[in-house]
C-alpha cells in the first residue's frame, strides 16, 4: 500500500484566506519525514500560489509530487511547467456529476481524460487517473475505466456515502470484473464518520494507493486520516510505509505549519489518546494491557494520570516507587492530596508523594 497525503490540497479549503507557499512547503517538508511516498497538491493551472508550491517541493521532498489536474491538456501542461514528478488527471464517472459537472456522456469524458493522459506522458512523468464520484458509479463503468487507460486509477467516494460492507463488496466485484486491483486507489470523505474504516478496508483487497490527510482535514466532514491509517496498519502487523516514529511529531508538525488543530481526544495525534487514568496498580506495572499501541513506537508519549479516582493500590505503588513506606496513613493521606490536585501526571504525583 502506498500512502498519498492530500493534506496540501484539503487544508486550503478550511481557512478563508488559504495557505501562504511557505506554510505549504513547510507542511510538505514534515510529510516527507514522515516518509510518505506521494504529496498531493492543487492545481497548478489555477493559480501562483498552487504553482509555486508544486515547483519548490518537487525541488525538495524525496516524495513525489503529485499536482491535480482536470481532464485539460492545459492543465496538465501547467503541472508539467512546475515540475511536477507525477500529475492525477481529475474526471467524474457517475452519471449524475457527468450530467451536473460536464454536460457529456462517459465516453466523451474519457476521451477527455486520455488526451490529458497522453500530454503527461509525452511530458515524461508518471500519470493517476482520480474517478469522481466513483463509488456511485456502476461497476461496468468503472472497470470499463481500468480495461481503457493502463495507468493508476483512483476511486473517489467524493461525497463520503459509503461505508466499509459496501466499500469491500464494490471493490470485490469490480475485481471479478478484471479491473486490476494492483492499479487502483481509494480516497473517501468522512461525511457518514466510515472514511480511515473504509480506507483499511480497501487496503486488504489489494489495492495500491490510500488518501488520507492529517488530522482528517478537508472540506465538509473531511478525509480518511493520516496519522489513523498509518497506526491502525502498522498496529494490525501490516507495513504502512512510512517512519512510524514520525507519526506524531511529523504530523503535528503538519497541523502547526497549516494553523489547524485537533481535539486532545483524537485518536492517535490527540492528549487524551495517549493518556491513561491511574485507578490501580495494574496500568503502572503493564500500561500495554490498557492501551491498543504503545505510543512511543509512534513517536508519542505515554501520560499517566492520577486524580480522585486513583486506588490505594496505585498510591502504594507511588510510594515505592519514592522507596517510601506504603504504611496505611501514607497512603491515605496521598489519595487525599491526589483528589485535591488532581488530575496531575506522573511526575507531579510522584512529587505529591514525597510531600505526604
Amino acid at each position: 500500500m502506498r500512502l498519498c497525503d492530500i493534506t496540501l490540497r484539503a487544508a486550503p479549503q478550511l481557512s478563508d484566506d488559504g495557505l501562504t507557499v511557505e506554510q505549504r512547503v513547510e507542511a510538505g517538508r514534515a510529510l516527507d519525514r514522515l516518509g510518505v511516498p506521494l504529496v498531493g497538491t492543487g492545481r497548478p493551472a489555477a493559480g501562483a500560489a498552487e504553482r509555486e508550491t508544486t515547483e519548490r517541493l518537487a525541488a525538495d521532498l524525496s516524495a513525489d509530487v503529485v499536482p491535480r489536474c482536470r481532464a485539460t491538456v492545459d492543465d496538465v501542461a501547467a503541472a508539467l511547467a512546475a515540475d511536477a514528478d507525477a500529475v492525477e488527471v481529475v474526471v467524474p464517472v457517475s452519471d449524475a456529476r457527468l450530467e451536473h459537472r460536464l454536460g457529456c456522456s462517459r465516453d466523451e469524458a474519457f476521451d477527455r481524460a486520455s488526451e490529458a493522459v497522453l500530454r503527461a506522458r509525452e511530458g515524461g512523468v508518471d500519470v493517476h487517473l482520480a474517478l469522481v464520484d466513483a463509488f456511485r458509479a456502476e461497476v461496468p463503468a468503472i472497470a470499463g475505466a481500468f480495461g481503457r487507460f493502463d495507468c493508476p486509477i483512483v476511486l473517489a467516494d467524493t461525497v463520503g456515502a459509503r461505508t466499509p460492507p459496501f466499500v469491500a463488496g464494490f471493490l470485490r466485484t469490480l475485481a471479478d470484473a478484471s479491473a486490476d486491483l494492483t492499479r487502483a486507489g481509494v480516497r473517501f470523505r468522512d461525511d457518514l464518520g466510515c472514511a480511515t474504516a473504509n480506507a483499511l478496508v480497501a487496503a486488504e483487497t489489494g489495492i495500491d494507493r490510500v488518501d488520507a490527510s492529517v488530522g482528517g482535514l478537508g472540506g465538509r466532514a473531511g478525509h480518511a486520516v493520516t496519522e489513523e491509517v498509518v497506526a491502525a496498519t502498522e498496529t494490525r502487523g501490516a507495513d504502512a510505509g512510512v517512519t512510524v516514529a514520525e507519526i506524531v511529531p511529523a504530523c503535528s508538525d503538519v497541523l502547526r505549519a497549516v494553523g489547524a488543530s485537533v481535539g486532545e481526544r483524537k485518536a492517535v495525534v490527540g492528549k487524551a489518546a495517549t493518556t491513561l487514568a491511574v485507578e490501580d496498580g495494574a496500568s503502572l506495572d503493564d500500561p500495554a494491557a490498557f492501551e491498543p499501541f504503545d505510543p512511543g513506537a509512534f513517536g508519542g508519549r505515554r501520560r499517566f494520570v492520577f486524580d480522585s479516582r486513583t486506588e490505594p493500590e496505585a498510591a502504594r505503588e507511588l510510594l515505592r516507587r519514592i522507596d517510601r513506606e506504603p504504611t496505611a496513613s501514607a497512603v491515605e493521606r496521598l489519595l487525599e492530596r491526589l483528589t485535591e490536585a488532581g488530575p496531575v501526571e506522573r511526575e507531579t504525583a510522584l512529587e505529591l508523594a514525597e510531600e505526604v
